[in-house]
């Protein structure tokens, strides 16, 4: 996400740099160019720049650390981009070659411009590091010889990485501590540390006699948010043919990579506030009028609250309107509510038909709880013809990598609460909440939310 965000900030300088010749402060940078004309210039060269800087490795944190680095780095990046604006000169506008010192000016202009920007980004990151903003938070899985391997590589890059907490394998020698790190239980444990706190990476350090387990570990750790490597032994693997993920000076074969990192969960998090504020906004004389109704009717809550697990298997209360009458004794098993259900009031059933009961889930989304767009959050112990949802598909707890959402891939394709009452398709919403986790696009997202409002909302499986 940094890289990202200084490859923004290099298009904006470049746009600054643009005005500056648009309206020159001194003579030397008089080009005589229209407005248009420098646009597409400065266009065209920041599109150049860019590519190159990301094609030769200058968009890297480390890069930014040294002066003497970023200087030279930002002068191969200008060098093509000085090129192509000759040749467009050249090929369109020849007459503005004439007195080309304008176009020395405005380059050495721009190198001086970048090149204080790159002090300010370097100064912003050392602050950042300062703060362990940047840090990776790591946990280690095994207490062997490639652990401590692991734990000494990652030592030797503080400000990159930070060890949180190291838990054995199962049948692994009981250890009290790895490189000085200490031990803090076996998985189980880690399944308890991980729903409390945030993980970025999770390194599975297997010896190669059990390299054998790797599969099932993946999955005992599959619902986990966070990168999940195994590392090579020794340094210098790293096949072409995998996705590789460096841990200090080794290597390692990432096999689960975290959702919405970066720039994506930036998108996504400005995508729920800003659909939920306005959601609100607009649908509250429809929810007023959904919780008078609910009101006169008769006795009980306007809102229904009820423990789910969310992100990270972390529970919280989501919120519905009260579709049913109040019963203190309903532990939610069933969880696909039908219309010949007699716990559904009369308000209930129009306000579930239209799926207006849903809305109070803005509030969630709004307290970081929930997602406009992801799964959706089924009760803890749902039942799919006498078995648990959870047990029923070995894939089920992936779906807790990322936020649960108001609607979903698989509600929008028809697959709500009321058509889960079969295995198939139960195993079908699954597969097509992991498809949105692997292919999720902004676009995706608008797809998702236009189809649920035209599709979803009154379909066939709405209850």
């Amino acid at each position: 996400m940094i890289n990202r965000l200084v490859g923004v900030s290099d298009f904006v300088l470049f746009l600054i740099a643009a005005a500056l010749l648009a309206d020159p402060p001194v003579p030397v940078l008089a080009s005589g160019l229209l407005l248009s004309q420098i646009v597409v210039i400065a266009l065209a060269e920041v599109l150049v720049y860019i590519a190159v800087l990301e094609r030769i490795g200058g968009y890297r944190v480390e890069r930014y650390a040294d002066p003497v680095a970023a200087f030279f780095f930002l002068i191969a990046g200008l060098a093509p981009a000085l090129v192509l604006s000759l040749v467009l000169l050249w090929t369109f506008l020849p007459s503005a070659l004439w007195q080309a010192q304008w176009l020395l000016a405005w380059h050495v202009l721009l190198l001086g411009i970048l090149m204080l920007g790159r002090l300010l980004q370097r100064w912003l990151i050392g602050l950042a590091t300062r703060w362990s903003l940047l840090r990776r938070r790591v946990v280690v899985v095994g207490t062997g010889p490639t652990a401590e391997a692991v734990v000494r590589s990652l030592g030797e890059d503080p400000v990159g990485y930070d060890i949180r907490a190291i838990y054995r394998l199962d049948n692994e020698p009981r250890a009290e501590s790895v490189a000085g790190i200490p031990v803090m239980g076996n998985l189980d444990a880690l399944g308890g540390y991980a729903t409390a706190h945030t993980i970025d990476v999770v390194v599975l350090a297997l010896p190669l006699p059990r390299l054998s387990e790797a599969i099932r570990l993946v999955e005992s750790v599959s619902w986990i948010a966070a990168d999940v490597v195994i590392p090579f032994e020794r340094p210098e693997t790293s096949p072409s043919f995998a996705a590789i993920m460096p841990l200090g000076r080794l290597r390692s074969l990432q096999v689960l990579s975290r959702p919405f990192k970066g720039t994506q969960g930036l998108l996504k998090v400005m995508e729920d506030y800003v659909v939920a504020s306005i959601g609100l906004l607009v649908l509250s004389p429809l929810m007023l009028v959904a919780a008078l109704a609910i009101r006169l009717e008769g006795p009980g809550p306007v809102l229904f609250r009820q423990m789910r697990p969310g992100f990270g298997r972390r529970p919280f209360f989501i919120y519905k309107f009260r579709t049913m009458k109040v019963n203190p004794d309903d532990d939610a098993t069933v969880g696909t509510t039908g219309p010949a259900d007699p716990r559904v009031t009369r308000v209930g059933s129009v306000l579930r038909r239209l799926s207006i009961d849903e809305l109070p889930q803005l509030l969630n989304v709004l307290k970081g709880e929930m997602s406009i767009v992801g799964p959706r959050p089924y009760v803890a112990n749902m039942l799919v013809e006498n078995e648990r949802f959870s047990d029923l598909v070995n894939q089920y707890a992936e779906r807790h990598r990322i936020k649960p959402g108001l609607t979903g891939y698989a509600q929008a394709h028809g697959m709500r609460s009321y058509a889960l009452r079969s295995p198939e398709n139960a195993r079908r919403s699954i597969e097509m909440d992991l498809h949105y986790m692997t292919h999720w696009s902004l676009w995706l997202d608008v797809k998702i939310m236009v189809r649920t409002l035209l599709v979803g909302l009154a379909g066939r499986n709405v209850f």
